[in-house]
């Protein structure tokens, strides 16, 4: 035999090993997964991806709201309980005043002194902070700071005095009705319970009410257009108190015995804001732990 043709002859046999062996490798495969596919489809397992989710928050108040501002002006509520319920605010009614006052500055001048009138001292401060005595001069800017710091009922009376204490009520209604506070109604400068009164929707006329979807609305307006009210807010120690992992812009406290304890607390979030709300709860312990509980919620 000649040289080459025995090379053709070892060459074909490699090559019909080769693809042989290619041929048998390429049935089992196919025997495999034919066996696979026809697995019963009761018996092929399946795994589950559960989203997981917030578990559910049950805060001891009567109302509640928490609305995410984002800077395209879109609005997403976060959390929400009873949000459209009429209840008295107390203090709360402090951030109408602070903004009637800002959107008349024709009227105030802060560096100014004014007289402390006797009806004006005679009104009760809860806490008791910063009382003020009849024939007291004390600058505008200083009654200002008092009455969203320390709440002080003196301190915002004594300003609604310097355009009448009926005509800053007046003023107060009339720049919820612009803002569109459907259920908000202020009675008062202070935000003060009227005497031998309980809250009905029979008396809510004499108490100063709003809901916490009417406050939200407020508290976004002044986050916009006047942001010093937050940021002199923040001198009350109390907001250091909470813990959180965003920045507190500000806030207002609020309690009395109608009203409870009412709270408004502001986060910065990244570029957004938080806008938390809380209406009623039965002490000022559990204001307190009802807004860190919502904080905590919130950064899960």
């Amino acid at each position: 035999m000649s040289k080459n043709l025995k090379n053709f002859f070892v060459s074909f046999l490699l090559s019909f090993s080769f693809w042989w062996g290619i041929n048998l490798f390429q049935n089992f495969l196919e025997e495999y997964f034919t066996a696979q596919i026809s697995t019963p489809f009761q018996e092929i397992i399946f795994v589950n991806f559960k989203r997981t989710k917030k578990p559910p928050l049950e805060l001891p108040v009567k109302s509640a709201i928490s609305l995410q501002i984002y800077p395209s002006g879109r609005e997403k509520i976060l959390f929400e309980k009873n949000s459209e319920e009429i209840l008295p605010i107390a203090s709360l009614t402090k951030l109408m005043n602070a903004l009637v006052i800002l959107e008349n500055s024709e009227v105030y001048d802060f560096s100014k002194e004014i007289v402390i009138s006797e009806k004006a001292a005679s009104q009760e401060n809860v806490p008791e902070q910063g009382n003020l005595k009849p024939g007291e001069r004390v600058k505008e800017k200083t009654l200002f700071d008092f009455m969203l710091i320390f709440s002080s009922n003196d301190s915002a009376y004594s300003l609604a005095e310097i355009i009448g204490v009926d005509n800053f009520v007046q003023k107060m209604n009339e720049k919820a009705e612009i803002l569109g506070l459907k259920n908000t109604h202020f009675a008062n400068p202070t935000g003060l319970d009227p005497e031998g009164f309980s809250f009905s929707p029979e008396t809510k006329e004499a108490f100063n009410y709003s809901t916490a979807k009417d406050l939200a609305i407020l508290a976004k307006y002044i986050l916009k257009e006047f942001p010093l009210i937050y940021e002199i807010s923040l001198k009350n120690p109390y907001y250091r108190g909470f813990v959180s992992k965003n920045n507190i812009v500000g806030g207002k406290t609020g309690y009395t015995p109608e009203a409870g304890g009412c709270l408004i607390l502001i986060l910065a979030r990244d570029s957004s804001y938080i806008i938390n709300v809380i209406l009623g709860t039965p002490s000022l312990k559990l204001r307190t732990e009802a807004m860190q509980q919502l904080i905590n919620w919130l950064e899960q």
